[in-house]
């Protein structure tokens, strides 16, 4: 199998035959800005990463797998033989796992609410990574679906209580809640998504437009500056 992408991207299963156009693409991983701690609950911007796609042949055509754009705050689905495949979208409350792009499957998805009817042969793309994963299409002649895209702002929506994290491969992983509420102060203003595909790495730009100096920060100092004085003097009179 192809490894995805760094930070959550699918695996593909590429079989390669006597063409150079055989094969599928793996999918793209995530662009995470954390807060506090490093892990997918602290998470307050993820940029979105696009699925991988099987497009053998011209666009629109049979075995057109094309794989879905990542970078909305609702994802692209995929398509399989030409077909536009949209009834798997992860958004803000909904994808294939926390943080995961779904991993190419033998028999189809261990989700639930992924495809379980499989087929084509075995070159099969892995799906993007992001807020919540995009779906595989577990086909041979299909691509796989991209990830949301996410922000901490003041009308985002967060998933209430234990979040569950599983692995590309549906492995679980750890469950707890987001770790930041819409009261914290870490709010994102003026968050703009692009949808699209593109070679390379993701790009997320964030725009600091003012600095605040809070009076408490100055006096926080000032105890902690009078604290280690103390330290000090005492340290040399028990010396």
């Amino acid at each position: 199998m192809i490894k995805g992408g760094y930070g959550g991207g699918g695996y593909a299963t590429n079989y390669r035959g006597p063409r150079n156009t055989d094969g599928a693409g793996s999918g793209g991983g995530q662009t995470a800005v954390k807060f506090l701690s490093n892990d997918l609950w602290h998470r307050v911007i993820v940029a979105g990463a696009g699925g991988g796609s099987d497009n053998e042949h011209t666009v629109g055509s049979e075995d057109d797998g094309s794989g879905g754009s990542g970078g909305g705050l609702t994802a692209q689905g995929y398509w399989i033989n030409g077909v536009l495949k949209s009834d798997r979208l992860a958004n803000s409350n909904f994808g294939f796992t926390f943080g995961f792009g779904e991993s190419a499957q033998e028999f189809g998805s261990k989700n639930q609410n992924g495809v379980r009817n499989f087929g084509g042969s075995s070159d099969r793309a892995g799906a993007g990574s992001d807020w919540f994963g995009g779906f595989a299409s577990h086909n041979g002649n299909g691509g796989s679906g991209g990830g949301s895209s996410w922000a901490l702002s003041a009308n985002a929506i967060i998933p209430q209580g234990k979040i569950e994290v599983r692995d590309s491969f549906y492995n679980l992983n750890d469950s707890r809640p987001y770790s930041f509420s819409l009261d914290d102060g870490y709010l994102f203003s003026d968050v703009k998504t692009y949808p699209g595909i593109w070679e390379g790495n993701g790009l997320l730009v964030i725009t600091i437009l003012d600095s605040i100096i809070y009076p408490s920060c100055v006096s926080i100092n000032c105890s902690h500056f009078s604290y280690f004085l103390l330290f000090i003097l005492f340290f040399e009179t028990q010396s």
